[in-house]
């Protein structure tokens, strides 16, 4: 079971040569996964390409959303999403994925239409897209324009204060369910998270009912003293299929930790306290909870995270932070 462990003393030859096997053994693991489950050679499965439908999608919405798109840019990737979207209505019909890339082929014409550039070719790719059996018509995407005036309005809370006031909490009301609503506020925050190309990789498998509870945490030693009290834990995973090259490799987890962050902060702002369950997991302990939870290897768990209804008072730990100049380093030379 995963859990922090204090550092071991110098350790010997023998021993040195059995944690590098050791090591090698779990990074041929990740290795393996990561070359069967991505794209890198190509798509081969509906989530390979319903993340190609996405990235190339995000591309011209990219385009679209800087200050003076050139008129026209972008029709190499017009060609390639109209073709990905042809396959994938074919194969699967018509669903968010198609709706947004169609979405977005219509946004494209509309602005490059207004700029006076030719679309005839980007109309002819879009009719007949629609043409296809139940592609539907588009829906809204592409960019659109927004104000500083209402960004700084909505974003207008004391966050140093908000942030102050996370702690990771070990103590919990234990009789008190979490409501349904609340944990549906929290992950819809947590889906505002930034991903790679907006390919939105993350997902939630949620318990709440003490006996499943019990069991995923059976796997985690990191909730010992108060695994018993939660009103829930949330498991965040990552698909694999979701990246198409060698240096998307390590994205899973970057995508996985802001969208497991801006999730414990969305427990946060419901009045909820959590306490995030590392997953430090070998190989052997990694296999063993994903088979508990039904996930194949295209799936990565990045972390856990325990969450419920706090006591009215309790202890947290003081976990004083760095002082800034430790962290903030500003303009370090350039070599």
């Amino acid at each position: 079971m995963p859990v922090a462990k204090a550092a071991p003393a110098a350790a010997g030859t023998f021993a040195r040569l059995k944690s590098f096997l050791w090591l090698a053994r779990n990074s041929l693991y990740d290795f393996h996964r990561y070359r069967t489950s991505s794209f890198i050679d190509g798509v081969r499965s509906r989530e390979n390409l319903e993340a190609h439908i996405r990235l190339l999608s995000h591309m011209l919405e990219y385009g679209l959303a800087l200050s003076d798109p050139r008129a026209g840019f972008g029709m190499d990737k017009v060609r390639v999403l109209a073709g990905e979207l042809s396959r994938y209505l074919t194969a699967y019909r018509r669903d968010a994925t198609t709706d947004n890339g169609i979405g977005v082929l219509s946004a494209y014409i509309d602005y490059n239409a207004g700029q006076g550039a030719d679309v005839s070719e980007a109309r002819s790719l879009l009719d007949g897209l629609l043409r296809i059996d139940a592609a539907g018509a588009p829906c809204t995407a592409g960019s659109e324009e927004v104000s500083a005036e209402a960004i700084r309005a909505a974003a207008s809370i004391d966050f140093a204060r908000f942030m102050g006031a996370r702690h990771s909490v070990r103590q919990y009301h234990r009789a008190r369910p979490v409501e349904r609503e609340k944990i549906e506020r929290a992950v819809a925050a947590a889906q505002q998270s930034p991903s790679s190309c907006n390919r939105q990789t993350a997902k939630v498998l949620a318990f709440t009912h003490k006996a499943s509870i019990a069991r995923v945490l059976s796997h985690h030693n990191g909730n010992r003293g108060f695994g018993d009290q939660l009103g829930g834990v949330f498991v965040v995973v990552v698909d694999l299929r979701n990246w198409n090259t060698i240096g998307e490799r390590n994205q899973g987890w970057v995508d996985g930790g802001m969208f497991a962050m801006t999730l414990a902060l969305g427990l946060h702002a419901e009045g909820l306290g959590a306490c995030m369950l590392n997953w430090s997991a070998d190989m052997n302990e990694d296999r063993r909870l994903r088979k508990l939870l039904g996930l194949d290897d295209t799936q990565i768990i990045i972390t856990l995270i325990g969450f419920g209804h706090m006591v009215e008072r309790f202890r947290v730990p003081v976990s004083r932070r760095r002082p800034i100049s430790q962290i903030l380093i500003h303009e370090p030379p350039l070599s």
